[in-house]
């Protein structure tokens, strides 16, 4: 019996909990985490969006590039596990908002709908030392399922 692929993911974390940070300071190693669930019938990878980061955010008006008041989408960075900010960096791994960057999770493919395959994302985040505006940032960051390579389901 042939089964058709289906490609299908669960976002089981709906804010990066980045915690306080103050100006200059930044996330080092990486450890926030988010989480996505195999909710199809195949393996999973992920393709990640971002945009910048204002105490004003919509997601009808985009924040104004600002060195005082703005983060920008590429001061988020990403990886499989928690390593340092330079080296997620340093790979590349840093969030734009004109480009999907892929990152390899390898989540298995669920066998059962009552325990699916998770696979988790390690964020962290620097805000730069110009910020002048204190509150609370907000922007959005976009999660898209790819189907992994069959090798690693």
């Amino acid at each position: 019996q042939e089964v058709i692929s289906f490609l299908a993911m669960a976002l089981n974390t709906f804010a990066i909990p980045y915690g306080s940070l103050e100006p200059g300071q930044k996330t080092d190693p990486i450890v926030a985490t988010t989480s996505v669930k195999a909710t199809g019938n195949v393996g999973l990878d992920q393709l990640l969006t971002g945009k910048s980061m204002c105490t004003n955010f919509t997601n009808a008006i985009s924040c104004r590039n600002s060195a005082t008041s703005t983060i920008a989408e590429s001061n988020q960075v990403f990886g499989t596990s928690s390593v340092s900010y330079g080296t997620a960096t340093a790979t590349g791994r840093t969030l734009s908002s004109t480009t999907q960057k892929e990152l390899e999770l390898n989540v298995k493919k669920s066998t059962t709908t009552s325990v699916q395959a998770i696979g988790r994302t390690y964020w962290g985040i620097n805000v730069p030392a110009a910020i002048t505006l204190a509150g609370s940032y907000t922007g959005n960051n976009t999660f898209y399922a790819k189907v992994g390579e069959s090798a690693q389901w």
